[in-house]
């Protein structure tokens, strides 16, 4: 039979059921930047928000707009959710609330980030990155022989040039011309030619984005330029180029001349320069006829205007005084006329002049002169001749009155000859080096007369010296003529290089002179200068991929006269240009341009990039709640970008948490390509307590057992500390281990330490052990007897109610009502 105990334990077993467990909910792991948050019955992550939480914000926009974003969330609780839109900062603490923000474009980059507050530590975000696009349009000046305008529009921040368009327009209209069509890159040029007839036009570019559904439906547009014809310095009206002024006046004197680009204006007073360089020169005090030039100049030419200015005095204008021999009281000069009063002759050429007189009666009039003929009326003598040649000829005319009193007078006659030959050439061997003085000797052979002489030198076409007879060389030659010699030293730059000079013998024989002065010009010299290297481009520093890389390919330019070669260095050795680089071989660089005046010198950071790849162990061990780090960082250069993936599926984890090892990969990518490596993560924890119970009680001479059970990462090792007892024994079972004490006594009461320790931590806990008294036994006993007792007692009453009624037996009968019979009940078989 069994004992009463046994037996109400069975019958106490027979009347249990299932219950619903309740299991509190962990809190969450770690700390700080949280991306778990807690809700009833249920964890949720940030990952698993993802469709929850909806930014609505362009990906592309352009420089200088506004741009708009929209931050909404379907979750129905929360502290705030703010969005931030480049520096700006907009938040809503109401539920189902839309966050929204206009903020300008201004700078190169721009994020938008929706944040919403799920509590004091726990945060989820979503983040897009925005491109910014600015296109700007620039409008370069031609020089001689090349198109009037360059437009050039750029467009900044394109990550990808294949996708992009670039359309011209000339006064609204798309331009249809060979120079101008659509061109695709970051930047597009464009050649315009302006003519006169359209004075000017209107021009824009507009810039397509295919880039997908992210594209920009509507183009980017540039600003609009206005560019106007260009052409060379022009009068602008015909008005007179003299005037007359009282002696000793002021006057205000005008260029009167236009052309775009807006000329330079450079004046002379009778051939010798001015600090005036505007289109105004003030005069004052004038006492002398004098000759004003103004030139004017810009990059399609020039244009010279004269402005002759003359005194006005009360003198006569029929020519020289004559010399009168008559006494006080006759004609001042017998009334003699010379036509014309001045007379300038060029060298070989005939010449003529009429004497007058006009006084009729006369007892002479003639010319008296070395060479040439004559031809005489009573009152009129005309001397000519017909190839004047002789410089030393001196004619005269003379009036005899009827009383033998005589007048002369002397013809001023300037006889000019333009030199045999102009010539330019170098001093010395003609080598000419930047920085250096340098001097070029202009010849003139053959040339008279010398004190009208002026000499022009010529860079191109600007003046650059103006010589006259107290600067140049004179040697006197037979017959009257004489060879000059004029030198023009500068000092030797570097835009002197192929510069064209040119030198000019110009006779200046003022207002009464040739209305063009005689002039005559050498050929022009071509100035060769030497000067050293100066870099015309190269980078500071350079990337492309190993095996493409050559140091030929680096885009480094040198000028300089003679053009310099381009030798490379490292660490002081050559290099050889054409051999491929490789990724060891980053670092340093220096160009070198060398010619035989010099050097220059530039460095080049080179860097050779290469694709990612992995160095890797297959298997990595972390921590619980230690932050994602890099467990093993890629080769590759540029610095690969990294991704997480678990089972293929890209992960962001913040923090690592137990329960997390398993198979995982990184995938780096950069510009040259990808590579994955896949390794087992295995997260480690310390030991924690499982059921362990904190106190036991035992009756005397009974067994009891302490049970210490823990789990972690790895396995922990559990060990006791107790007072070592002969009826003490343990055992282990994996991360179990059991003090088993037979027949305790009084003596193996205390307390007993379980410690569970692995390389991450280590946990201790501690077990009361206590006896029990043995009258709590007899009660305990009797507590279970009398719960038997009732047990038995309520089956039996059970029993015998459920017999009775079967021997009674009750039924419940329905009468046929087609006879109106009332309704009976009939039990235990009477009606």
């Amino acid at each position: 039979m069994l004992p009463l105990k046994m037996l109400g334990l069975m019958l106490f077993s027979s009347l249990t059921y299932d219950m619903p467990t309740c299991n509190a909910i962990p809190p969450p792991e770690g700390s700080g930047n949280a991306t778990v948050y807690v809700s009833t019955g249920a964890d949720l992550t940030c990952t698993q928000m993802r469709d929850s939480l909806i930014l609505d914000a362009p990906e592309i926009i352009q420089y200088g707009t506004d741009v708009s974003a929209n931050c909404f969330t379907t979750e129905g609780e929360f502290e705030e959710m703010t969005l931030q839109l480049g520096n700006k900062t907009c938040e809503s603490s109401q539920p189902n609330a839309t966050v929204s923000c206009v903020a300008p474009v201004l700078g190169s980059e721009m994020t938008a980030v929706c944040k919403i507050k799920l509590s004091d530590t726990l945060e989820c975000s979503k983040k897009v990155e925005i491109t910014v696009y600015k296109i700007l349009l620039s409008v370069k000046t031609g020089d001689v022989g090349q198109a009037d305008y360059e437009l050039q529009c750029d467009v900044f921040s394109v990550a990808t040039v294949q996708n992009l368009s670039v359309t011209w327009y000339k006064n609204n209209e798309e331009c249809m011309t060979e120079a101008c069509i659509e061109a695709g890159g970051i930047s597009s040029m464009l050649p315009v030619n302006i003519s006169r007839e359209e004075i000017s036009a209107e021009f824009r570019c507009e810039v397509q984005l295919n880039l997908g559904q992210k594209s920009p439906q509507h183009p980017l547009v540039s600003a609009t330029h206005n560019v106007s014809a260009r052409y060379a310095p022009e009068l602008r009206t015909n008005s007179s180029m003299s005037i007359i002024l009282p002696k000793g006046g002021n006057a205000t004197l005008l260029c009167d001349v236009e052309g775009n680009p807006p000329p330079e204006y450079r004046w002379t007073i009778d051939e010798k320069p001015q600090l005036e360089t505007t289109e105004k020169l003030e005069i004052t005090g004038v006492n002398s006829r004098s000759t004003y030039s103004c030139t004017a100049t810009n990059i399609l030419g020039n244009i010279t205007v004269q402005i002759h200015v003359d005194v006005e005095e009360a003198t006569t204008t029929t020519g020289p005084t004559a010399q009168p021999v008559t006494e006080a009281e006759e004609p001042e000069n017998c009334g003699i006329t010379l036509t014309p009063s001045v007379l300038y002759v060029k060298y070989g050429d005939p010449a003529s002049m009429i004497c007058s007189t006009t006084i009729k009666e006369i007892g002479k009039i003639d010319w008296e002169n070395a060479v040439g003929t004559k031809n005489k009326t009573p009152t009129t003598v005309t001397w000519k001749v017909e190839k004047l040649e002789d410089f030393t000829v001196k004619p005269f005319c003379f009036v005899t009155l009827l009383n033998n009193h005589q007048c002369i007078i002397k013809p001023d006659i300037t006889l000019y000859k333009l030199p045999d030959l102009v010539e330019v050439h170098a001093a010395g061997d003609g080598s000419v080096t930047e920085g250096k003085e340098h001097q070029l000797r202009c010849n003139m052979n053959g040339v008279a007369p010398v004190d009208r002489l002026l000499v022009k030198w010529y860079k191109d076409e600007e003046l650059v010296l103006t010589d006259d007879q107290n600067g140049f060389s004179v040697t006197a030659l037979d017959g009257g003529l004489y060879d000059v010699t004029s030198v023009y030293n500068f000092t030797a730059k570097k835009s002197d290089n192929g510069a064209n000079f040119t030198c000019k013998a110009e006779f200046q024989f003022g207002p009464a002179g040739p209305p063009v002065p005689p002039s005559m010009a050498s050929e022009p010299h071509t100035a060769v200068v030497h000067y050293k290297p100066t870099m015309k481009a190269c980078p500071a520093s350079y990337l492309e991929e190993e095996n493409n890389l050559r140091l030929r390919n680096v885009p480094c330019e040198a000028d300089g006269n003679p053009p310099p070669a381009i030798t490379w260095y490292r660490n002081g050795a050559e290099v050889n240009p054409s051999t491929p680089l490789q990724r060891n071989d980053s670092g340093t660089y220096k160009a070198r341009a060398v010619n035989s005046v010099g050097q220059i010198e530039r460095d080049v950071h080179i860097t050779v990039g290469y694709r990612p790849s992995f160095t890797c162990q297959m298997r990595y061990e972390v921590k619980v709640n230690d932050t994602v780090k890099t467990l093993c960082e890629p080769e590759g250069l540029p610095r690969p970008d990294i991704r997480w993936l678990q089972n293929g599926k890209p992960i962001m984890p913040q923090r690592w948490k137990k329960h997390e090892s398993g198979n995982y990969s990184i995938k780096a990518s950069n510009q040259y390509g990808t590579a994955e490596h896949e390794f087992y993560l295995d997260v480690l924890y310390p030991p924690e307590f499982t059921g362990l119970k904190r106190q036991v009680f035992f009756r005397a001479d009974k067994n009891v057992s302490l049970v210490c059970q823990a789990g972690g990462n790895p396995e922990p090792e559990i060990q006791w500390e107790y007072r070592f007892a002969d009826n003490g024994d343990w055992t282990t079972m994996g991360r179990q281990e059991t003090i088993t004490i037979s027949r305790a006594t009084s003596a193996n009461t205390g307390s007993y330490k379980c410690i569970a320790t692995n390389k991450v931590g280590k946990v201790t806990g501690t077990v009361t052990l206590e006896e029990r008294a043995d009258h709590h036994h007899s009660f305990v006993d009797l507590w279970w007897l009398l719960l038997l007792v009732g047990l038995l007692f309520l089956l039996v009453i059970v029993f015998l109610l459920v017999k009775r009624q079967k021997k009674l037996g009750q039924y419940d009968v329905v009468a046929n009502n087609d006879k109106n019979i009332p309704l009976e009940s009939v039990k235990n078989g009477t009606s």
